[in-house]
């Protein structure tokens, strides 16, 4: 996590009364977007430190849905300005943007 991932996570906090960061698995990560920096043990104690987030959800599905927002009882889903495609081009967050609730 690099201090562009701390200020994305302090202006999401600052949307809401309530964080719930989901962390992707090494997995996912390495379907989608190539080898990880970080693992994902270290990635999960990152965030958890982070005095924005109130809480982790490891393995998080790497493309959102509204069931998963309805799961972990949130409003909507942010994201920061990168590209958030899965490995065959389909954005991974459609779902929520149809439904307003991104």
């Amino acid at each position: 996590m690099h201090f562009g991932h701390a200020n994305a996570l302090r202006q999401a906090k600052s949307m809401g009364d309530y964080l719930v960061v989901g962390v992707h698995s090494d997995a996912e990560i390495e379907i989608h977007k190539g080898p990880t920096v970080m693992k994902e043990e270290e990635r999960y104690a990152a965030v958890a430190a982070c005095k924005w987030v109130d809480m982790v959800v490891p393995n998080a599905p790497y493309t959102t849905t509204v069931d998963v927002l309805d799961k972990y009882n949130c409003d909507f889903c942010v994201h920061g300005d990168d590209i958030t495609t899965l490995a065959d081009g389909t954005d991974c967050y459609q779902a929520v943007k149809d439904a307003g609730r991104y």
